[in-house]
């Protein structure tokens, strides 16, 4: 207990859905210290900031919405000295006297280029996040709405200080976080960028492979390609330079109907394409798809099981993923159907002849455990939280 010792204390959270829901008597018994505690208890990442109004009413006394690096400092610097910190951007919290819960507005997107990647005094370290924000608002993705669809980059040089920190303290392997590879530099990220992406991996090669004996890992975990940026030019300039030898390629369906009620933004054909492209030019090759969107018939099932027999006959691996109703996104209210017999028994058909590998299975059971807490009640609906974020304020009976 380190309330005797301050006059105040903050008590800080990040987690996601699938933690929230798994380990959900974990987080009542942290519940349970704050009925014993003066200590303010704050919650951020991408579960609150999808469900703002559930994380309240679970207990948390203040939610961060969003990207938290600027209005987090503020907060607690106004905390500390006694200033008003609730007037602070990007938050949510229950006024209790006004029985409503309050949005204070979107806080201003930060610079990447203003904050470390990673935590340097502590030599903790994490792939470099080096785009932050997505413009094509897949339906089922919490990227978007967590950082907005402007997309920004972290600058070259603020990429190569940061992987420079990273080889002197002995990790030489660089990874990178990005929600499309091919797009950084790109102004609108609809468009893709070569010669910023080339200028980058160059300078990255001769910094990190050339002075450290370091290595570039670049399109692959925990970054991916969208389909329609891949080319011959850019994956025959990546080939000579990067060190991974798979890449990984977001397909996410082989039904054009679905990827079309997604808003996913390209087709199968030029999925289709990009996989032949990156064998092509020797890369091994990963395809992201999820299955299990509650819309889904069986002829998107047999299209997507047609196409993944394609390209698994090609020499590439199916990666797969079983749709999350995570709140916030477009389709975070939708009910959860379980995968089809038949289908699931195709998928293991594949992960015998090692065409398919992931953690689909589990994520069915998670995507009906999250389907329960909504029943329940403790998981609030988007279209209620949607209401927060546009209005500013809510009724706290409505909420309830």
């Amino acid at each position: 207990d380190i309330t005797w010792k301050y006059n105040k204390a903050i008590f800080l959270m990040g987690f996601f859905t699938t933690d929230f829901v798994q380990n959900y008597n974990f987080y009542k018994g942290i519940m349970k210290l704050k009925e014993k505690s003066n200590v303010m208890f704050i919650a951020g990442g991408p579960h609150p900031s999808g469900d703002p109004i559930g994380t309240l009413l679970f207990g948390f006394d203040v939610v961060f919405i969003g990207e938290a690096e600027a209005s987090l400092v503020d907060f607690v610097y106004r905390f500390i000295n006694d200033e008003d910190y609730f007037s602070v951007k990007g938050i949510s919290y229950i006024d209790h006297e006004q029985e409503k819960i309050i949005f204070t507005g979107r806080s201003m997107p930060v610079k990447l280029n203003d904050y470390p990647p990673y935590a340097p005094r502590r030599k903790l370290f994490n792939p470099i996040e080096i785009t932050r924000g997505c413009p094509y608002m897949c339906r089922f993705c919490q990227t978007p709405f967590i950082f907005g669809a402007k997309i920004r980059h972290r600058s070259i040089e603020s990429i190569l200080k940061w992987s420079e920190f990273m080889a002197k303290h002995g990790r030489r392997d660089i990874r990178f976080i990005t929600p499309n590879a091919l797009s950084y530099g790109s102004e609108t990220g609809l468009k893709p960028n070569y010669t910023a992406v080339q200028d980058l991996i160059i300078n990255l090669y001769n910094l990190i492979n050339r002075r450290y004996q370091g290595r570039i890992f670049y399109g692959s975990f925990p970054s991916e390609m969208r389909p329609e940026f891949i080319e011959y030019e850019i994956l025959r300039f990546l080939k000579r330079y990067v060190s991974n030898k798979r890449i990984i390629v977001g397909m996410q369906s082989g039904s054009d109907r679905v990827l079309k009620l997604i808003k996913r933004g390209h087709s199968v054909e030029e999925a289709l394409n990009a996989v032949q492209i990156a064998l092509d030019t020797g890369f091994r090759v990963e395809v992201d798809f999820i299955f299990g969107f509650p819309f889904e018939t069986e002829d998107d099932y047999n299209e997507t099981l047609r196409v993944i027999r394609k390209i698994t006959d090609l020499g590439a691996i199916v990666h797969a993923h079983t749709f999350l109703p995570l709140p916030g996104t477009p389709l975070g209210d939708l009910n959860i159907k379980p995968l089809p017999y038949n289908f699931k028994r195709e998928l293991t058909k594949l992960i015998g002849r090692r065409k398919l590998y992931g953690a689909w299975e589990k994520q069915e059971r998670l995507a009906l455990l999250i389907n329960k807490f909504k029943i329940k009640g403790i998981i609030k609906s988007t279209r209620t939280n949607y209401q927060l974020l546009a209005k500013g304020e809510i009724p706290l009976a409505r909420a309830q």
